[in-house]
C-alpha cells in the first residue's frame, strides 16, 4: 500500500508533499509522487526525489484528460489507501472531492498548513448522516494507525431555524443543551459499538465556523470528514454545516468516503 501525493506539472506543493511524507511515515506505507497531465502537454521534467526528509520516494507520471481521473487511475496502480493534495478546505469542490467520492480512497488536503512533526490525534467531525459510523471507523483507524489520540466533535450554529430571534436568550439556550445531550450520547453509542475510547465534543457558537475555530488545534492534528460534507461544499451551499466544517478547518482535513478503516 502507499501514500500517493498529486501535484502540479510545474511546480511541486510544498504542503503536499510535507504531509505526505508525514502520514507515510507514520503509517509504514511507501511515498509515490504523482503528476497528470493532460494528452498533448509535455511531460514534467526534472530530478527525480529519491527521497524526503528520509522517506523513500517513487516519481510517476500520467496521462489523462482529466486530473482527478488520472489521481483515481493512480491510486488504483499504487494501491494507495490515502491521495495527498495541496488543496485547501475551501477547495475541496475541486479536485479533491471529485477524486474522494469517485475513487472511493481517502483524501487528504494539507491546505496551508506546514507543519512537519508526528501525527498527534486525530479529530473525526461527527455528523447525523448515514456515513457517519463509517467516518467514525475510519477516523478510529487512522489514530490506531498513526498512534494518536482519537477526538470526537459535532459543530453547530448557536440558534438554528428552530429558533427564532424573538424566542429570546433561554429558549435558545434549551435548543442548544438538548442538541447537545443528544449529540454526545450517539457519539458515546457509536464508539461504544466500536469498541474505542475518545474525548467527545459538541461545540455550538454563533456560527459553524466559530465553533470550529474555537476548539484548539495543534500542529500534530488532523480533522476527518465524510465526502458527504465535501459533496455539499461542491454546490457551494454556504448554510451547510460539512461544507462549513471544511471551510473552518485550520488543520489538514482528510476527506473519507466513509466505508472502511483505512
Amino acid at each position: 500500500m502507499t501514500v500517493l501525493v498529486g501535484q502540479l506539472p510545474d511546480r511541486a506543493d510544498d504542503g503536499a508533499q510535507r504531509l505526505g511524507v508525514r502520514l507515510a511515515r507514520a503509517l509504514g506505507e511507501r511515498l509515490v509522487l504523482c503528476t497528470v497531465t493532460r494528452p498533448g502537454h509535455d511531460a514534467p521534467t526534472g530530478a527525480e526525489a529519491p527521497s524526503l526528509d528520509g522517506v523513500a520516494v517513487e516519481v510517476v507520471h500520467v496521462v489523462d484528460r482529466s486530473i482527478p481521473g488520472g489521481l483515481a487511475r493512480a491510486a488504483h496502480t499504487h494501491q494507495a489507501e490515502i491521495v495527498v493534495l495541496g488543496d485547501g478546505p475551501s477547495g475541496a469542490g475541486s479536485v479533491g472531492a471529485r477524486l474522494a467520492r469517485a475513487a472511493d480512497v481517502a483524501v487528504a488536503l494539507a491546505g496551508t498548513t506546514r507543519g512537519d512533526g508526528p501525527i498527534t490525534r486525530v479529530t473525526c467531525a461527527y455528523g447525523a448522516g448515514r456515513d457517519s459510523s463509517g467516518v467514525l471507523l475510519a477516523s478510529a483507524d487512522l489514530a490506531r494507525r498513526t498512534s494518536a489520540a482519537l477526538r470526537v466533535a459535532s459543530f453547530a450554529p448557536q440558534r438554528g431555524p428552530t429558533v427564532p430571534p424573538e424566542a429570546g436568550l433561554h429558549a435558545e439556550r434549551v435548543v442548544v443543551e438538548t442538541w447537545r445531550e443528544q449529540v454526545l450520547a450517539a457519539q458515546r453509542e457509536a464508539l461504544a459499538s466500536l469498541g474505542v475510547e475518545a474525548e467527545t465534543l459538541a461545540v455550538a457558537d454563533t456560527t459553524i465556523e466559530q465553533a470550529v475555530a474555537g476548539l484548539d488545534w495543534d500542529e500534530g492534528d488532523l480533522l476527518v470528514v465524510g465526502t458527504a460534507a465535501a459533496h455539499a461544499a461542491t454546490r457551494l451551499l454556504l448554510g451547510d454545516p460539512g461544507a462549513a466544517v471544511l471551510r473552518a478547518a485550520p488543520v489538514p482535513v482528510v476527506l473519507t468516503p466513509g466505508v472502511a478503516a483505512l
